[in-house]
């Protein structure tokens, strides 16, 4: 019996100095509930599934994926062609609003493509929303019109500016983007990323894989006073392996475990 209350003993204080250690991370729905899950509910970035995401308990938000259509509006979608994952052809910066809003998923659900205006009113109060921005036209193998997605994110972010962050892999957006919204780089080169946050100090920090960064460079970013997040986390190890990092917070495509793992709201 003595033996028995010693390893409970022993099991609270490691469950207890667990929670201690990952309380502070955030954790947020990568692409709603998870990109490309296949036992997820929902297909990814769709209302649906970013709906559920943020109405978890103790969810901090979602990550989505971006695209500025023809028209200026802003769109959720992750691939560069819509017919790897919908009935529709092409890329979202060439059709209309039209065009899309008659576009579904693939899926038994069939959820339609979703304006990213149609989630921002889903976030709660304490939660945010970070917005992947993808920057190419695969169509047409050149950038978006950086005018045209200034305009769209002065008019359709409005009022949720505080609530919004914005992920850019384009170095180049990086200082102009930066002077009206929270702006975190994206790459998977620790280096490249470490001279980023050196070279233009204006942004607020990094997203990375969570394969290709190790806890030394995650300490080192968070002593510069920079952000680091962390996605592709696939499984209740991934989660575990990216808790022990103590980043600023983690894009999970397992919610629930991640969630769970955590142990409670912040």
């Amino acid at each position: 019996m003595r033996y028995i209350k010693i390893a409970f003993l022993l099991g609270f204080l490691f469950a207890c100095t667990k929670s201690k250690d990952v309380k502070n991370i955030l954790v947020f729905g990568h692409a709603g509930m998870g990109l490309s899950m296949n036992n997820s509910i929902y297909h990814d970035n769709s209302k649906e599934s970013v709906s559920l995401a943020l109405n978890l308990p103790t969810s901090n938000g979602v990550e989505v994926d971006v695209r500025l259509g023809a028209d200026g509006t802003l769109w959720l979608y992750h691939d560069e062609w819509l017919e790897a994952e919908t009935n529709g052809k092409g890329c979202v910066s060439d059709l209309s609003d039209q065009d899309l809003f008659n576009i579904h998923y693939q899926t038994l659900k069939k959820e339609k493509l979703v304006k990213l205006v149609d989630v921002l009113s889903l976030l709660h109060q304490d939660q945010q929303l970070f917005i992947d921005l993808k920057h190419v036209n695969s169509c047409r193998n050149e950038r978006v019109d950086f005018g045209q997605l200034q305009v769209a994110f002065g008019e359709q972010l409005k009022g949720h500016e505080h609530q919004v962050k914005i992920i850019c892999a384009y170095e180049y957006w990086l200082n102009e983007l930066a002077a009206k919204y929270e702006v975190l780089y994206s790459t998977d080169d620790v280096e490249e990323g470490k001279k980023m946050i050196q070279k233009h100090p204006i942004i607020n920090g990094l997203v990375m894989r969570n394969a290709a960064i190790h806890v030394q460079d995650v300490q080192w970013i968070k002593q510069q006073g920079q952000m680091v997040y962390l996605y592709d986390i696939r499984s209740l190890k991934g989660i575990r392996q990216a808790y022990a990092k103590n980043p600023t917070g983690i894009f999970a495509d397992d919610l629930r475990n991640a969630l769970s793992e955590r142990g409670y709201a912040l």
